[in-house]
């Protein structure tokens, strides 16, 4: 999930509201890129020409000389991101069910936790009730790249089709997140990113779903209205009967829109799996094909302080294979 960041950001006038976004400077698509380079860096002589000029002008992966004219002042603003610990910028990926194009500072840590996860029977009985307390572990490697530790920690099945219930932990997933390029509003370019997991076998056997690679891209733009839109697709390891891993389309979507200061709210969904894997221990082993899932909701977001924030939503699963509802409520907390 993303949140726009608030209080005194890159390239915002210091006698602007704390509010304000800063005022980003795109360039115009026919401009020669060494022109930019020469006006902003103040570098002189002769150049190569660029052979797809358009392109470097549509894409831009430092925000903060798109924000800040003065290339030392740009420096000193992602410098100074670096140094405080803000769970807006980004939010937490865990309260939606998309994840962000975006990641962390380079040496921050978030911890997110959903203490309540409640999955009701599926419409089709072929599976229980079900309680997870999930977790996300992030850390910021670099400004554009995220290593993160996701599992659905504690785990209980209940009773269905003569199967006793079972309780433990469920797997662990090893997770890479990139951002490749900020948004350009100017154009309508979303931010993008990629996204690689590995879903392990490290957890109670109950659990284990074989070893599931997925991959997705990471799209986030901003619509009329202040509506962010976010949205991801790629190919995820689903588990049949016979114990193979099959891959399948994965999408996932979120509409997220600012109502006050520190409460933003959404609507979102998936068809087949969430973003980081949240059905492992749901999938129905009784049927050699992947059903089809399907899953709408509502929630929102309430930062506290600039280190935490409580989230919560309700959904509704919408074909034979999803479960009835699902309730999550949780927090995250950056360090």
């Amino acid at each position: 999930m993303w949140l726009k960041p608030s209080g005194v950001k890159v390239g915002v006038n210091r006698d602007q509201e704390a509010d304000d976004e800063p005022e980003y400077s795109f360039p115009n698509l026919t401009a020669d890129p060494a022109d930019y380079y020469r006006d902003r860096f103040g570098v002189e002589g002769e150049h190569d020409r660029f052979l797809f000029p358009w392109l470097s002008n549509l894409i831009f992966e430092d925000r903060w000389l798109l924000a800040e004219p003065d290339p030392a002042e740009a420096l000193k603003d992602q410098i100074s991101r670096r140094m405080k610990a803000d769970i807006r910028e980004p939010g937490p990926d865990t309260a939606t069910f998309p994840n962000s194009a975006f990641t962390l500072p380079k040496g921050r840590l978030y911890i997110e936790n959903s203490p309540l996860g409640l999955y009701d029977a599926k419409l089709n009985r072929l599976r229980g009730s079900a309680y997870q307390w999930n977790y996300l572990i992030r850390y910021g490697l670099t400004d554009n790249l995220e290593f993160r530790v996701f599992s659905n920690g504690l785990t209980y099945q209940a009773t269905n089709l003569k199967r006793p219930a079972q309780t433990g932990i469920s797997p662990l997933v090893f997770d890479f997140k990139a951002n490749f390029w900020e948004e350009n509003r100017r154009y309508h370019i979303p931010a993008f990113g990629v996204e690689v997991y590995l879903q392990t076998t490290f957890g109670s056997p109950a659990f284990d779903r074989g070893t599931q690679p997925s991959i997705s891209l990471l799209f986030d733009e901003t619509l009329p209205f202040d509506i962010v839109f976010e949205s991801n697709v790629g190919v995820v390891g689903l588990q049949n009967a016979t114990g193979r891993i099959l891959e399948e389309v994965g999408v996932q979507w979120s509409f997220e829109r600012k109502i006050t200061r520190g409460l933003d709210v959404f609507c979102h969904g998936f068809y087949n799996e969430a973003a980081l894997p949240r059905l492992a221990a749901l999938q129905d082993v009784l049927n050699p094909r992947i059903p089809n899932v399907t899953v709408v909701g509502v929630g929102a977001v309430q930062t506290v302080t600039e280190r935490l924030a409580v989230f919560g939503s309700y959904n509704f699963g919408v074909t034979p294979a999803s479960p009835r509802t699902i309730a999550f409520l949780g927090f995250a907390m950056a360090f």
